[in-house]
């Protein structure tokens, strides 16, 4: 029975292969050294305190919709129950004005990324604050990060506010004719004239508010420093790490990320190890991942963001 032989090892083989496909998609993670993309804080902080004025007195937190992914897709090989990916925008109460870090998404965008809830009322708070808003910026170019700017009645108005980087800047020149941003039918000519942040390591925007490159998941990636009045400091990371456990763990998301939004696991595994080394440095740093539930509630509760625009 040679043909039964044969059609064993077939399936032998065909098993091995895709139990080692199994693992590169889903589980394969290195570790990258703990030096790597290190943060000077001191630097940081002194940048915080380099622009005249006064801090920001409180942050506010505002959750337009939830994503949902299996754990592995978010920490690769972290199994495959499903976690909930808060969608959120975050505003910085000046004394006297507001700045916005990240804008959410509109409900179509929400509806494209298939999102079990969104919250009509949360994004139109949001939309209000954005009209109102000294300053936004955004940890990148994704639509649930940004697509609440280019989706108000006026967003050439509202660029005035907002500081894109040179590198956000360029991805959305090239994909303001692709969905979602597509069924916004924006004017090809939105950034003509536009001038860009150009910065190399870290920029101050604002009192309190310091920018940190961190390409990867996006060309366009970064970290927002900031530090309220009374001394309390928050990192948010953006989706260098969807939640802390990429942090804790130094692990970053499953390969399937990379086929799926072009993001640089390389890059990203460096960076991760530099936030595990600072968060280790400085735990007074509050460190908010791009979408992480638990640590949202837990800042919520504890006082240290306040819910609600």
């Amino acid at each position: 029975m040679k043909w039964l032989k044969r059609a064993g090892y077939a399936l032998l083989v065909l098993v091995a292969a895709a139990g080692v496909a199994y693992w590169a998609i889903f589980v394969e993670s290195h570790t990258a050294p703990a030096g790597s993309r290190a943060i000077d804080i001191a630097e940081v902080r002194r940048l915080a305190d380099s622009l005249p004025g006064e801090k920001p007195r409180l942050i506010r937190v505002e959750t337009v919709a939830h994503l949902s992914a299996f754990r592995t897709i978010v920490v690769a090989g972290d199994g495959w129950q499903k976690v909930d990916l808060p969608v959120s925008s975050y505003e910085l109460v000046y004394p006297d004005h507001l700045a916005i870090v990240d804008a959410g998404l509109t409900a179509s965008m929400a509806s494209a990324m298939s999102a079990p809830t969104f919250d009509s009322a949360a994004y139109s708070r949001v939309s209000n604050a954005l009209a109102r808003a000294a300053l936004i910026v955004v940890t990148h170019e994704h639509p649930d990060h940004l697509g609440g700017i280019l989706a108000q009645p006026d967003p050439k108005k509202l660029l005035a506010v907002t500081r894109l980087t040179r590198e956000q800047v360029a991805v959305l020149k090239e994909n303001l004719a692709a969905e979602p941003f597509a069924a916004l039918h924006l004017p090809s000519d939105l950034f003509d004239g536009y001038q860009s942040v150009d910065y190399v390591r870290y920029q101050a925007v604002a009192p309190g508010v310091v920018l940190i490159k961190a390409p990867g998941h996006t060309p366009g990636s970064q970290m927002v420093y900031v530090r309220r009045a009374d001394g309390v400091e928050f990192l948010f990371v953006g989706d260098v790490a969807w939640q802390m456990r990429n942090i804790e763990h130094r692990r970053e998301k499953a390969r399937v990320v990379k086929w799926m939004a072009g993001e640089d696991r390389d890059m990203v595994r460096e960076e991760l190890a530099g936030l595990n080394q600072l968060h280790a440095a400085v735990p007074e740093l509050h460190m908010m991942p791009g979408h992480d539930a638990a640590v949202l509630d837990a800042f919520v509760k504890e006082g240290l963001l306040v819910k609600g625009f």
